[in-house]
């Protein structure tokens, strides 16, 4: 099983930054993957995606 990182982050007491996604382009999201952020969200509602 996967390890949550973001449950980790939080048990440790530290926080967890997040980057928001809310551009219809798979090369946006894969961009995002590679930036460090200990999560991303995907807007499917306000943007463009949906």
């Amino acid at each position: 099983m996967r390890q949550n990182r973001i449950k980790e982050i939080w048990a440790a007491g530290e926080t967890a930054v997040n980057g928001w996604l809310a551009i219809p382009s798979p090369y946006s999201a894969e961009v995002m993957g590679h930036q460090g952020f200990d999560a991303v969200t995907i807007d499917m509602q306000h943007g463009m995606m949906g």
